[in-house]
């Protein structure tokens, strides 16, 4: 399955072996192998929720300004690849950084080891960047 609305990593992915995705850092990022569903990433416009009426194993959870967070049986990506609502698929990232440096770079060590003793533990923050528009969201 190749799809130009498909980031590249995501067409790499849906072409690599089982044993590839395994043996890689970021093929396998938002495959489930137990249930052969993939979570990816989606830009669309219009009525996205379309996607499980055509296919009840399709889950979608619809962020804000057009985005959404879908779960899609493997075989089923051919759906999300011809459905005219969806603009731009990807997959989730494993993000790596050099925590040191990018902990003191970024000032975290004072407020870490100050008098309150923050970690972030339980914080999800998550910045979407189509380009046009820069979404940040935490909870």
């Amino acid at each position: 399955m190749n799809s130009p609305k498909f980031e590249n990593l995501l067409n790499l992915a849906l072409d690599a072996t089982e044993r590839e995705r395994e043996k890689s850092v970021q093929l396998g990022v938002g495959y489930e192998a137990a249930d052969n569903t993939w979570e990816i990433i989606v830009k669309y416009s219009g009525d996205i929720k379309r996607l499980e009426q055509q296919d009840p194993r399709i889950q979608v959870t619809e962020l804000m300004n057009e985005y959404a967070i879908l779960r899609v049986p493997e075989d089923a990506m051919g759906l999300v690849a011809a459905a005219s609502e969806v603009e731009f698929v990807e997959k989730p990232k494993r993000m790596f950084f050099a925590v040191s440096q990018g902990k003191s770079v970024s000032c975290i060590n004072a407020v870490q080891s100050g008098r309150y003793g923050l970690t972030g533990k339980g914080v999800i923050v998550a910045i979407l960047d189509s380009g046009e528009r820069v979404i940040i969201m935490s909870s």
